[in-house]
């Protein structure tokens, strides 16, 4: 069994900067959903008279199962590759990136779903529950620097 050794000579420059290369791609994904409400918005003012389609719940009981799936998904797969470290520093660092952009992704996923069904029955109730679904999946997931350099110079949990 390969032990991880502590890395405590592991320039800090290098988690920090790596850490904030992270947030930046996790803000951009994030500055998404600002972007579907406007566009939610503008669809319903351009287009007062279309009428809400209630005839489709399977269709919605789906889209709200597939967002359940993409929020479990993000937090079982952040755990996964999150639980055992590479014994390199460096390769912990490229996993904890790896990891925070993959999250993020699936924790947009929700909005997605949300602006998708928005399209398809009109009903922005739907669109709204399943964004703040994926903005709490979003905070809850946000990179820690104190968790990453202790992932990165310890090799330990940095969920």
């Amino acid at each position: 069994m390969v032990e991880n050794a502590p890395a405590a000579e592991f320039p800090l420059e290098k988690i920090n900067a790596a850490h904030k290369q992270t947030l930046f791609i996790y803000a951009s994904i994030a500055s998404s959903l600002p972007v579907y409400v406007l566009m939610v918005e503008f669809l319903r003012h351009s287009q007062p008279d279309a009428q809400p389609v209630t005839a489709l719940s399977l269709l919605r009981i789906t889209f709200f199962v597939l967002a359940g799936i993409l929020v479990f998904s993000a937090t079982v797969i952040k755990g996964i590759l999150l639980r055992s470290a590479p014994a390199d520093p460096a390769a912990r660092l490229a996993r904890l990136r790896v990891t925070s952009i993959v999250t993020a992704a699936f924790a947009e996923g929700p909005a997605v779903l949300g602006f998708a069904l928005f399209i398809i029955t009109r009903q922005r109730m739907d669109f709204y529950i399943l964004l703040v679904v994926a903005a709490y999946m979003l905070v809850r997931h946000l990179p820690q620097q104190a968790a990453w350099q202790t992932f990165v110079r310890r090799g330990g949990d940095a969920r």
